[in-house]
C-alpha cells in the first residue's frame, strides 16, 4: 500500500468537521477509483488566518489542495481526475470554481519541494522543527478528529 500526503490549505473556520471528512473520504474514494487501491492517502489540513491568502492582489479565500500523482501520469488520465475532484470538492462546500485550486504533481517534484522546504531550515534545528509540526499536527487531531493545524503566514 503507497501513502499519499495530501496537504490542504483552507482559510481558517471555513469548512467544519462534517465537510473535512466527506471531503477525505470523497477524495480518498475518487483516487482509488482513478488510479486503483492500493493507496493510502493520509491528509493535513493547514487553517490559514483571515486576511492572509490572495489572488491577483485581493482578498481570497480560496482552498488550495496539494494532491500528488504517480509521475509520468498522462494528461488524458490525470485531467479527467482532477476535474472530478474540483467538481466534488465545490459540490460538498459549495465554493466556486475560483475557490478550489488543485495543484496533483508528480509524486518525484511533490517530494523534491517538501524535502526542498525541509533544507530552507538549519540542520541543526531541522529535526526538533518536524517534530514540533507533527505534534501541532497530532495535538489538532485530538482538538477536532482530523490531522490540523494553523499557520501563519
Amino acid at each position: 500500500m503507497k501513502t499519499v500526503r495530501v496537504i490542504c490549505s483552507i482559510q481558517e473556520g471555513s469548512l467544519g468537521y462534517n465537510n473535512i471528512k466527506q471531503l477525505e473520504a470523497v477524495i480518498s474514494s475518487t483516487y482509488k477509483a482513478h488510479f486503483g487501491a492500493d493507496y493510502r492517502l493520509v491528509f493535513a489540513w493547514l487553517d490559514l488566518p483571515y486576511r492572509q491568502s490572495y489572488i491577483a492582489g485581493k482578498l481570497s479565500c480560496a482552498s488550495t489542495v496539494q494532491l500528488p500523482v504517480e509521475d509520468g501520469m498522462p494528461a488524458d488520465k490525470r485531467h479527467p481526475f482532477m476535474s472530478e475532484i474540483c467538481a466534488k470538492w465545490q459540490h460538498i462546500t459549495g465554493c466556486n470554481k475560483n475557490e478550489i485550486i488543485l495543484v496533483s504533481p508528480d509524486m518525484s517534484a511533490y517530494e523534491q519541494m517538501h524535502e526542498a522546504f525541509d533544507a530552507r531550515v538549519d540542520e541543526k534545528v531541522r529535526k526538533k522543527t518536524k517534530l514540533k509540526m507533527m505534534l501541532r499536527l497530532i495535538v489538532g487531531y485530538f482538538k477536532k478528529g482530523y490531522l490540523t493545524t494553523s499557520t501563519d503566514l
